[in-house]
């Protein structure tokens, strides 16, 4: 018989196990690095992370925290087409991506074990704007909503 490994019915000689050996050492730790990309990922609801979210990326100073409950309520109470998404509007959260003097962007967000983007608004501080502008930026669509939710954020923010 010639010299070298058997495994079931393949025989290897020397010169083939070796080189077959660091193939598949090699392939292994390739997969062993790209599979370790860090921190396991933590899944937390997105009531959770829209809490966390706000703190993070609105500028500090800019609006107070209870004032965006103020702004949730107005947003809810617009005419924003929640129906399209088949979804209540109280199901709705908001994830400010930016606030300054002027305006506030958010993305409308529900809590769908996936994205959960339902679209995007704007509001316009100085003349109480409300705006959908998941559609089209450019020319983005004015919103109705209840006044009495204009009002209680205007009085938040202006303490």
């Amino acid at each position: 018989m010639k010299s070298g490994i058997t495994y079931g019915r393949l025989h290897f000689t020397h010169k083939i196990l070796p080189i077959c050996s660091e193939k598949m050492l090699g392939l292994f730790l390739v997969l062993l690095f790209c599979s370790c990309k860090g921190e396991p990922v933590k899944k937390e609801k997105a009531a959770d992370s829209i809490a966390v979210r706000r703190i993070a990326e609105a500028p500090a100073g800019k609006t107070a925290e209870n004032c965006y409950d103020y702004l949730t309520e107005l947003v809810r109470s617009s005419n924003f087409p929640f129906s399209e998404w088949k979804i209540d509007q109280k199901e709705v959260n908001l994830v400010i991506d930016y606030d300054n003097k002027e305006t506030i962007l958010c993305q409308l967000v529900i809590d769908s074990g996936g994205s959960g983007i339902i679209g995007w608004i704007e509001y316009r501080k100085k003349d109480g704007r409300l705006m959908n502008t998941s559609a089209n930026l450019e020319q983005p669509l004015v919103l109705k909503y209840d006044a009495k939710w204009k009002d209680a954020f205007d009085s938040c923010v202006a303490r």
